[in-house]
């Protein structure tokens, strides 16, 4: 059996109408993310089937002959299936499949792409989600404590590395208008560089290059 096929033509059944914020079709997020996973066939159903439960979940009972593997993917990334965001991250956190299809959810959905599309203070709120799940599911070792500190950490450091960056072009703008480096702009690059170091250092890459996306080359 092509799971990979059935999942696709489920997810297009199901998703069929439905638009994202931007007024797209549905169906082509989901059809992106199943493409940014081109190595393992359940992942891959799984990414195709990510949003059904959560979004259409009158088609939650088609689900049942898919393998069970691809059925636990789904079902850990289903936001009703946890009973708040802690436990819904780090649940996805250890399985390796559904943190590689969440990856690949957050990637797209955060892309310049997609949020130079929106009006800007929501593509900004949805940024901060996104950091907010990257900060979850995207540190080096974080714990399973639920007090453990390395999201909220990662947090501090994304928003400064972000205000630094902003300060940072401000400064550039006004050295090209006085036609004159100004000492400030060589100082705020350090730090600036500094503080992405120690972000990329304390994050796995694949959430740092997703996060480099959204904010440092938005």
């Amino acid at each position: 059996m092509d799971w990979v096929a059935q999942a696709r033509t489920l997810a297009s059944e199901a998703h069929a109408g439905q638009q994202d914020k931007a007024g797209h079709p549905y169906i082509e997020h989901v059809a992106r993310v199943a493409a940014a996973i081109d190595d393992d066939d359940l992942a891959k159903a799984a990414a195709w089937l990510h949003d059904v439960v959560e979004d259409c979940p009158q088609y939650a009972p088609r689900l049942a002959p898919f393998p069970a593997p691809i059925r636990e993917i789904v079902a850990l990334l289903d936001r009703h299936g946890a009973p708040d965001a802690h436990h819904y991250y780090e649940r996805i956190r250890q399985h390796p499949r559904a943190l590689k299809v969440k990856l690949a959810d957050i990637a797209d959905n955060a892309h310049p792409r997609r949020l130079l599309q929106l009006a800007p203070a929501m593509a900004e709120r949805l940024r901060g989600k996104y950091a907010g799940a990257l900060a979850a599911l995207g540190a080096r070792g974080a714990s399973t404590v639920a007090s453990d500190p390395g999201p909220a950490q990662l947090l501090r450091l994304m928003d400064a590395s972000r205000t630094l960056g902003l300060l940072v072009e401000d400064e550039m703008a006004a050295s090209a208008a006085a036609s004159d480096p100004r000492p400030r702009l060589a100082a705020l690059l350090k730090v600036r560089d500094v503080v992405l170091a120690e972000l990329e250092a304390q994050m796995t890459p694949e959430a740092f290059a997703i996060w480099s996306d959204m904010y440092v080359r938005a």
